[in-house]
């Protein structure tokens, strides 16, 4: 699989994702059974309402929308932060099924392929996370969480950061050893650096969105513009490790 062939899997996804076509809509949200269940009402409900609103939506609007009793989310989450946690917990996962940290190339392609792969999903899930028009509001709560800790969240937080740098420790050690570095191997602290510097690149793109999307006259980021920051910042990156690789062997 060749970064054109990464790029052109993605982009197909993202385009979805943008048209309506793969919205992130989770199991719970298509189950008829679920829906007759207060619980799920209530995630249904407060997923549309935060979308919409924010973050500063009040539990008797969400009641409202659940059709169910005020005193339904402290019963069954503990508290509306809780409750948007685990409304932004389902979104991770939704967005991780239609852009995986591997971004869909395969444990034997090429290290480049592979890291390639990684960036673009990264980028996809951070810049187009929304899905559907009335949710436009969840891609930012959920970045925000991963930057201000929520501490209901907390716990999906941390798992993600450690999935993350799971997936790319080892493939950066691949690309260290090819390009000829002994390494002591993952806890390096260069592969630790190196993984580091390849995620800021990335979150750039998350810690500087309002001042981006100033620049851009709130235009949102486009599925080809997305492709050419993930190709830049693989190569970039690349290319550093292999100045790295070649003196620190």
């Amino acid at each position: 699989m060749t970064m054109q062939k990464v790029a052109e899997r993605l982009l197909k996804a993202a385009r979805g994702v943008i048209d309506g076509r793969g919205s992130c809509l989770g199991q719970d949200a298509r189950d008829p059974a679920a829906d007759v269940q207060t619980r799920h009402r209530l995630l249904l409900a407060g997923r549309e309402v935060f979308g919409r609103k924010g973050g500063g939506v009040t539990v008797r609007e969400i009641c409202r929308a659940a059709n169910a009793n005020v005193a339904a989310v402290n019963y069954h989450f503990g508290g509306k932060e809780e409750l948007l946690a685990e409304v932004l917990r389902i979104l991770l996962d939704e967005l991780l099924a239609i852009y995986p940290m591997n971004g869909g190339v395969p444990d034997d392609a090429p290290s480049a392929e592979r890291l390639h792969g990684f960036v673009f999903a990264f980028l996809c899930r951070i810049l187009f996370p929304e899905g559907r028009e009335d949710e436009c509001m969840l891609g930012r709560m959920l970045s925000e969480a991963f930057v201000h800790p929520m501490p209901p969240f907390e716990v999906h937080a941390r798992k993600h950061r450690e999935d993350v740098r799971n997936f790319l420790a080892p493939l950066l050690l691949d690309l260290a050893r090819e390009g000829g570095m002994i390494a002591d191997g993952r806890d390096d602290m260069r592969i630790q650096m190196m993984g580091r510097s390849i995620v800021a690149q990335i979150l750039f793109y998350n810690t500087n969105r309002d001042a981006l999307m100033a620049q851009r006259d709130g235009l949102p980021f486009t599925p080809d513009e997305v492709s050419e920051a993930a190709l830049h910042i693989t190569r970039f990156s690349l290319g550093g490790i292999t100045h790295i690789s070649e003196h620190m062997k």
